[in-house]
């Protein structure tokens, strides 16, 4: 005799809702985009070189802040590893020259750091806008972050994995209070370029 199914066991598997789908995108947001928060934050960095034409950023030359978080020792060893020298193997941290660059833009946008300013808006109760300033003088964590481009094949150079520090983006969200019906972020580049 056939037992009754419950109605999930008879909602299509691409149908049913995931319990904490929403927690989960954030947590995960955050943690990806740990960079992405701290784009402003590396922008000396960027300046100085690997843009493949011309300077990206107005130069910056105030000290980046100490992170409050940093790296166990354990990891930190395993940031300053030497490139193994073996012909088809990357090092494990990409160089900034060696970072790959993927934009829409026919130009290299520029940043003016002095009038740049992150907003935090939509879905969320305390909408809010910060500079560059401020963003540095908020507690710094420090990473190793892997950046891959979505169009990536397998094997593929759109990839590297560098030492990233700035402002965790979970902190700037809880700042905010993003509201429960906010699922998504959409992020907007200098130049108007959106994704999300």
């Amino acid at each position: 005799m056939d037992e009754p199914s419950t109605a999930e066991e008879s909602t299509p598997p691409s149908n049913r809702r995931v319990a904490g789908t929403r927690r989960s995108f954030l947590r995960w947001a955050g943690i990806a985009a740990a960079g992405t928060a701290v784009v402003a934050t590396g922008a000396k960095a960027l300046s100085s070189g690997g843009s493949g034409g011309g300077s990206a950023v107005a130069a910056n030359t105030s000290p980046l802040p100490t992170p409050v978080a940093t790296l166990p020792p354990q990891l930190r060893s395993l940031a300053s590893t030497p490139n193994l020298n073996i012909e088809g193997i990357t090092p494990l941290m990409t160089p900034n020259d060696d970072f790959f660059r993927i934009d829409t833009a026919l130009s290299v946008p520029r940043v003016d750091l002095a009038n740049w300013r992150l907003e935090i808006k939509g879905k969320v109760r305390t909408p809010f806008s910060i500079s560059y300033d401020e963003l540095l003088a908020m507690p710094q964590v420090e990473a190793p972050i892997t950046l891959a481009c979505v169009s990536n094949r397998v094997g593929g150079t759109l990839i590297g994995t560098a030492m990233w520090q700035g402002v965790e983006l979970r902190t700037l969200l809880d700042r905010a209070g993003v509201e429960p019906s906010g699922e998504q972020i959409v992020g907007t580049s200098v130049d108007g370029y959106n994704a999300g």
